[in-house]
């Protein structure tokens, strides 16, 4: 269930002449709460559990520009959970809260043009069906697996345009990102000289792609010069994948390559790649999925990440088997997942093997 509360009113005729007079603005929601227990193998690993949580605001309006063009605009927040814990004293919360689906597009028939961050399409999700996305999940253990490769292109302030093709039930995108994983300053803060290069990202994503019911593509491109004469090359992300559900059934096939860039760096030396050594991450997953009924779903979920040219080379693989079941406004997902040679952002930390288990409860307002 999805109740949206729909405002209809009159524009501040002060704000822009000639703005439409009337326009539409949907607030929407949704909300997580997690219990995630882990068990570590390693030596001094152990095992722990507790609770997770995310909410999200997102508010959009859309309507009819004086040209006659339409416009979307709209924004979202999100709360991590990353607040007061035991022992502290100040609260934070991440400043991610600002960063989520921030944009305005003008829309042409099929083709829409954006400025915004965190908006134009990607391939995060990949082509595989899975109950719910597992990549959050282990990243927040220690996996190395990800769905942000390379210059993390569309996560970053810039401007693209999206082309859809009806026929062949494919988009097409152009993105570009003047600071690559720069989420933007505010309104009249001077930019630094220096804190970053320039990234694109190319993308292709179709549901029943090529006429073909169920079949489902996702091929993206994105890549950012070198920084520095020393780095061992540019940075390079590229994720393709393809799925086909029919009937009851639904599986697929993902491929993420990121090279000279780790995902989830924490320096400016290894976000923008600065290191001599040529790096690559080539993380491989397939899944599959049963819909038992209308309300309950069971799948299955396998990735492999190769890692070279790090500190520690290796291979980790992640298998997990999920459920969901619907009850109407609420959402149940349970995931079991096993480790073997868990990955750091730094490289493998090799015999890391273990176990995670999570439960979800999903609603959406």
């Amino acid at each position: 269930m999805k109740n949206k509360l729909l405002i209809t009113s009159a524009l501040a005729s002060g704000l822009l002449a000639g703005t439409s007079a009337f326009a539409q603005t949907t607030v929407t929601g949704d909300m997580a709460l997690v219990y995630t227990s882990v068990k570590k193998e390693i030596a001094g690993g152990g095992s722990t559990r507790g609770f997770g949580r995310e909410t999200q605001l997102n508010i959009q309006n859309k309507g009819k520009l004086n040209n006659g063009m339409d416009y979307a605009a709209g924004f979202s927040l999100e709360f991590d959970g990353n607040a007061v814990g035991i022992g502290s004293t100040i609260a934070t919360e991440s400043s991610s809260i600002s960063n989520e689906n921030v944009y305005i597009d003008l829309i042409s028939g099929n083709t829409t043009f954006t400025v915004g961050v965190d908006h134009i399409q990607r391939g995060y999700n990949g082509a595989i069906p899975q109950v719910f996305h597992i990549t959050e999940a282990m990243r927040g253990i220690g996996s190395g697996v990800t769905y942000v490769v390379g210059a993390a292109t569309s996560e970053a302030m810039g401007f693209g345009v999206t082309q859809k093709v009806p026929q062949a039930g494919l988009s097409l995108s152009a993105y570009y990102a003047p600071r690559s994983r720069d989420v933007g300053t505010n309104d009249v803060s001077a930019i630094s000289v220096g804190s970053g290069n320039s990234s694109y990202e190319l993308g292709l994503a179709g549901t029943d792609s090529f006429g073909i019911k169920g079949l489902t593509t996702s091929y993206f491109y994105n890549t950012a010069d070198k920084t520095l004469s020393a780095n061992a090359g540019d940075i390079v992300g590229k994720s393709y994948g393809i799925g086909y559900s029919f009937g009851q059934f639904a599986f697929g096939y993902d491929k993420f390559i990121n090279e000279n860039s780790l995902t989830a760096a924490s320096t400016a030396q290894n976000i923008m790649g600065d290191t001599t050594v040529a790096q690559k991450h080539d993380q491989t997953r397939i899944g599959a999925t049963f819909a038992v009924d209308k309300d309950l779903t069971v799948g299955l979920v396998r990735s492999k990440t190769d890692s070279t040219g790090q500190t520690t080379v290796g291979t980790e693989t992640v298998k997990a088997l999920q459920i969901g079941y619907n009850l109407g406004p609420v959402a149940f997902q349970g995931t079991y997942a096993t480790f073997d040679n868990l990955m750091s952002a730094t490289g493998p930390t090799l015999s890391d093997n273990g176990k995670m288990g999570q439960l979800r409860l999903t609603t959406k307002f």
